[in-house]
């Protein structure tokens, strides 16, 4: 995501309009407008809601606030002017990553560290080819990397909830998959992305097949797509923090199988480098909190 938008964003929190933001930035409506939506597609879910008097942070947009504000802080610390330039930390993340697991561990690792922190967002064949030819450090995903160069370091697994309008009768009694067989199904990504794979694979093993009413690679979206009656989707719990205020509801599948791999990979080289030690030492941290 880009530093600048993250900017962006706290001048609108702080001010509740799009209009005062724009005024006071010296900028038009549109490119403030612009630039959220940039973001909030960064992220994978809204950060405002519109209301009479301007704008108002969603749930997940209070959720994003305060490490908004301390990203912010990094920013500035690290445009100060140094005796010698700070090492560099490069980062690749999955969307799903993005929008929950990699702010806070990157906040509490600048607390901790003096460096400089590049994050991008990308797809499991672009993180493949990134960690072998050298481009990132690390890589947040939720499929193993098989390489002889890539190191691999497995947290708690998120679950795979499935995720209903509130007024869909499985909010009051989900008897298992199979129930689904008939349902629409919102997915999430391309066919050949891993997570939409294993969805796929775990719903065969309880014979079904799912009709594909639509297929999105934003998790705000498909939310809000639940939310409207659509059809069902199934997501990594840890995205669904929002899910309420989508007008969805998550609801354990109830099969101890049905979970998605949390991963950190990192090049083989990078294995005794003492930033590795101590970048792996706070997600480490992170994910034991989850628990």
């Amino acid at each position: 995501m880009d530093t600048r938008d993250v900017e962006l964003f706290l001048a609108i929190a702080r001010l509740k309009s799009i209009s005062k933001t724009a005024d006071s930035l010296f900028m038009s409506q549109s490119t403030v407008t612009t630039r959220l939506q940039r973001l909030e597609r960064d992220l994978g879910y809204a950060l405002f809601d519109r209301v009479p008097t301007g704008v108002e942070l969603t749930v997940a947009g209070r959720q994003f606030l305060p490490l908004a504000e301390r990203m912010q802080r990094l920013v500035t610390e690290m445009s100060k002017p140094e005796s010698s330039p700070l090492p560099i930390l490069r980062i690749m993340s999955g969307r799903a990553f993005v929008s929950t697991d990699v702010p806070s561990c990157l906040a509490t690792f600048h607390q901790q560290s003096r460096i400089r922190l590049q994050v991008q967002m990308g797809l499991y064949d672009e993180m493949v080819e990134a960690l072998t030819t050298g481009r990132v450090d690390f890589c947040f995903l939720g499929e193993p990397i098989y390489h002889p160069r890539v190191r691999l370091v497995e947290f708690v697994p998120d679950k795979i909830d499935l995720v209903v309008s509130k007024n869909h009768p499985f909010t009051h009694h989900f008897p298992g998959p199979q129930a689904l067989v008939n349902e629409p199904f919102v997915a999430f990504s391309r066919e050949t992305a891993p997570f939409r794979k294993r969805v796929m694979e775990l719903l065969a093993k309880s014979h079904v097949y799912p009709k594909v009413s639509m297929e999105l690679d934003s998790l705000d979206a498909i939310k809000a797509m639940v939310g409207l009656g659509v059809g069902y989707s199934l997501l990594p719990r840890r995205t669904l923090a929002d899910a309420a205020h989508k007008g969805c509801l998550a609801i354990d599948v109830g099969l101890e199988d049905w979970v998605r791999p949390t991963l950190l990979a990192y090049p083989e080289e990078m294995a005794e480098h003492p930033i590795t030690h101590q970048f792996l030492k706070v997600v480490r941290d992170h994910y034991a909190s989850l628990t």
